[in-house]
């Protein structure tokens, strides 16, 4: 185990940061983040790469089946007056609304999704007709 996975609060300004340099950049290129944007981050951890995009103006999400990580992720925005919603849950378990969402992260998750293919087709339903999906893995090496 890596010292960045031991020490959360590390490991959340490094996803942060990842977020600000590569994310943002990368996904500008394709579709421009304005504020009053939506995100959703499936797998979202503690949550480090959905704070630049609060800071951007955008109103983000995150869903992750840990109950402890969706707690630091909430502590870790609350640390940062930032805010966002946390959802602790499976991601074939939660009923957000269809078509809502600008932009979905996936980071560093798709490898334990068994079926991917039913994974996709959930994950569609979220998205806008002219959103974007981003999917990067690992994401300290994707950049």
């Amino acid at each position: 185990m890596q010292k960045r996975q031991k020490n959360r609060q590390m490991y959340f300004n490094e996803l942060t940061i990842t977020s600000q340099k590569y994310y943002i950049p990368y996904i500008n290129q394709v579709k421009e983040i304005t504020k009053g944007m939506t995100v959703l981050e499936i797998g979202c951890g503690d949550g480090g790469n959905l704070l630049p995009f609060y800071q951007k103006g955008c109103h983000v999400v995150g869903v992750d089946l840990s109950v402890t990580r969706i707690n630091d992720a909430k502590s870790f925005f609350n640390d940062n007056n930032a805010k966002g919603k946390f959802i602790a849950s499976d991601v074939f378990a939660i009923t957000e609304p269809e078509n809502y969402y600008d932009i979905i992260l996936c980071h560093d998750m798709i490898e334990h999704i068994d079926n991917k293919e039913l994974f996709l087709e959930k994950i569609m339903t979220f998205l806008k007709v002219d959103g974007v999906v981003f999917m990067a893995f690992p994401a300290w090496q994707m950049p």
